[in-house]
């Protein structure tokens, strides 16, 4: 199927369009605040002070005494148990463990805070000395500061969400810029009423008058793999299904990973009408929408 709608982007030929594209691609999404979300680090430590301080005491004291004096910290202040996990940077409070000698032992040790006995303390002590955190305690001095280290840690697989949020984020404030001076045109983010999955809100729903009339997803990728290959799949399959409400889809898709997946877009760019990247909107979004909005055609094919 040849591309049908370059034109209307401005574009005299299929392949200075895709030039284009490809050319005007971002290098990043990352902004200041991509790499750590500091308030959810810091609340997530504050939130464990108490039991941090407890526990800090572990650090003061000699390696011979430690076992028994965790122990006692277990029984006296089962509040403590909770953040065992957190120190070894898991976040689970029910952690499998399968001990290798002559049998194969399968071990769960449960870190929710409740009443110990003793042989269960020496249990939780046990799992401690083994995974390496009562020596821990001989290497820092603060234990407060070495968990806003783990969060920090733990936060950066957050990243691939907020990088989604980011780039969304940029085409909002872009639409919000270019089209508000088009009379009854409003857009919705995150529209309930409108599904691309089962799961899945649309990103943005134009509605003009009152009715949708154009859905626009976006997503931006920074390396290559299977997901924007199965996200254009599926978006040429929502293509097809929402045309026959009279509606428009636009795809603002951006990231270096296209610059390795050009065949990709080659595919994608005969199937799905409008495959933007975020420049390509910044020039022509405006006098796209309008156009669209004046289509009395229904979904007209040039």
């Amino acid at each position: 199927m040849k591309l049908v709608r370059y034109q209307l982007l401005g574009f005299n030929t299929e392949e200075e369009y895709l030039k284009h594209f490809l050319d005007t691609l971002l290098e990043t999404n990352w902004t200041y605040e991509y790499f750590v979300d500091w308030d959810k680090v810091r609340s997530n430590v504050k939130s464990y002070v108490k039991e941090i301080c407890l526990l800090n005491a572990l650090t003061k004291i000699e390696k011979e005494k430690r076992e028994s004096e965790l122990k006692d910290i277990f029984l006296r202040y089962p509040e403590t148990i909770k953040v065992i996990p957190l120190l070894i940077a898991v976040r689970e409070n029910s952690i499998p463990i399968l001990e290798i000698s002559e049998k194969a032992i399968y071990k769960v040790f449960d870190f929710r805070e409740r009443k110990l006995s003793p042989k269960e303390a020496e249990e939780l002590v046990h799992f401690c000395k083994n995974v390496g955190i009562l020596d821990l305690f001989a290497e820092i001095n603060d234990l407060y500061a070495y968990l806003l280290g783990i969060e920090v840690g733990l936060d950066t697989n957050a990243r691939k969400n907020r990088s989604g949020k980011i780039f969304e984020n940029l085409v909002e404030l872009l639409l919000n810029s270019k089209l508000a001076g088009i009379k009854d045109l409003r857009i919705r983010k995150n529209d309930k009423s409108v599904k691309i999955s089962r799961s899945k809100n649309a990103d943005f729903v134009i509605y003009y008058k009152g009715e949708p009339k154009v859905i626009i997803e976006c997503s931006f990728y920074s390396e290559t793999g299977s997901k924007p290959i199965e996200t254009a799949n599926s978006y040429i399959d929502l293509q097809k299904k929402i045309q026959q409400k009279n509606i428009y889809f636009i795809w603002i898709t951006d990231g270096r990973a296209w610059k390795s997946m050009e065949n990709t877009i080659n595919q994608v760019a005969r199937e799905i009408d409008f495959l933007l990247n975020y420049n390509i909107a910044s020039e022509k979004i405006d006098k796209l929408i309008k156009h669209i909005l004046s289509d009395k055609n229904n979904y007209r094919r040039l």
